[in-house]
């Protein structure tokens, strides 16, 4: 055999595991409509859950698993959910549109696509606020100004910038910067490298508020932090509720919900920090849906309907 031949022989030889490869790896990817649709919920503590049940006229599922559909998956938080549904091509669930990425499909919901413009404008309808909250009692009067002053600084031109680039959607447009109101905050100018601040809350928010944190660290003294995201239903209980003052409190928390009735604190020790939307989302290789309606997706958490070919 001729040295040519041989080498195209080779060639040829070699290729083979790479064409398998890539022949094995594009049929991975067939999307079979006949499969069931698997669902994907948070924790009940979950602000995201609540937000998204109630939206979609499913109260019943906010707090209880048995309404949902048989076989259903409970993740613990926002980034556990984007990274399972980024491996199950046949299942279905719901994130912050915070966290929102190109590994994912966003679904559209009621003909809206999940965009900032169209939360802002309100054509998008599955929407929640993130909300904050703080201790009424200190035991330590420096850690309150601390808290006190990150919370304005969260108003601020920088303040919003920051949301706005981690996710969040600010529908007011800040007009005074930090340096026009840190003289409001004396703590502001000391050294305070020797306190502790300890924030918590909802996972959804994490990317934002650990911005914020690290960013103002530095304009207030160089305080330190402990940032624990453990969920929103913890928010209030760690700051004003039965937790308040054992070894989870917080000084600082946030929601991915509105606080309930159960929940009371004065207005004062509570607000909005930005909107956020929640959307459904499937694995990047599902092109089965496009576009999903409350009633739909209802069907698909109550089990009513079980496989993708029904959500046409």
């Amino acid at each position: 055999m001729k040295e040519g031949e041989k080498m195209k022989k080779l060639i040829k030889v070699l290729a083979l595991p790479v064409m398998s490869v890539i022949v094995l790896g594009g049929c991975s990817q067939n999307f079979d409509e006949n499969k069931e649709i698997k669902i994907y919920t948070r924790d009940t503590s979950s602000g995201t859950r609540d937000g998204f049940f109630t939206g979609i006229g499913f109260e019943e599922a906010v707090k209880d698993d048995t309404v949902l559909k048989e076989g259903k998956i409970r993740v613990d938080s926002n980034g556990d959910m984007i990274s399972a549904i980024e491996n199950d091509l046949y299942g279905i669930g719901y994130i912050s549109l915070s966290s929102l990425n190109e590994k994912l499909n966003g679904i559209s919901y009621e003909g809206i696509e999940p965009t900032e413009e169209n939360v802002i404008n309100k054509n998008y309808q599955l929407t929640r606020n993130f909300n904050y909250c703080f201790r009424a009692e200190y035991n330590n009067q420096q850690n309150k100004e601390i808290v006190l002053a990150f919370v304005s600084y969260m108003k601020t031109v920088e303040g919003e910038a920051t949301i706005k680039q981690h996710g969040g959607i600010v529908n007011t447009v800040a007009t005074q910067s930090w340096d026009e109101i840190k003289e409001n905050y004396a703590i502001a100018s000391q050294d305070n490298s020797s306190l502790t601040i300890t924030v918590g809350g909802s996972t959804s928010v994490q990317s934002i508020v650990s911005n914020l944190l690290l960013e103002f660290s530095k304009k207030c003294g160089n305080f330190k932090y402990i940032y624990n995201p453990t969920g929103s239903s913890d928010a209030y209980k760690r700051t004003n509720g039965s937790e308040k003052d054992g070894a989870n409190a917080c000084d600082l928390a946030f929601a991915s919900r509105e606080f309930k009735d159960s929940e009371a604190m004065s207005d004062e020790l509570k607000g909005m920090m930005c909107i956020d939307a929640i959307v459904v989302v499937t694995n990047k290789n599902n092109k089965t849906l496009q576009n999903i309606n409350k009633t739909t997706l209802k069907s698909v958490y109550d089990g009513t309907i079980q496989t993708w070919k029904e959500v046409k």
